[in-house]
């Protein structure tokens, strides 16, 4: 099992929000990031150095 690292970033790029994750389905981290989208501006989940998921919401959602 791996471990990953969320972030969840404001709108100007700080960090608001970081958890350790464990897991190693890689489509189930892309649901969890989708699902957090609501609460930030923009969502990552790293492996190590390696960004894997990053996800931004849309303009018409930033309102």
């Amino acid at each position: 099992m791996s471990e990953f690292l969320f972030y969840g970033l404001d709108e100007a790029g700080q960090t608001a929000f970081s958890e350790r994750l464990q897991g190693s389905d890689t489509e189930a981290l892309r649901t969890l990031a989708r699902e957090r989208l609501s609460r930030f501006h923009t969502v990552e989940i790293w492996q190590g150095p390696l960004c894997i998921v990053r996800l931004r919401r849309k303009a018409a959602e930033q309102a």
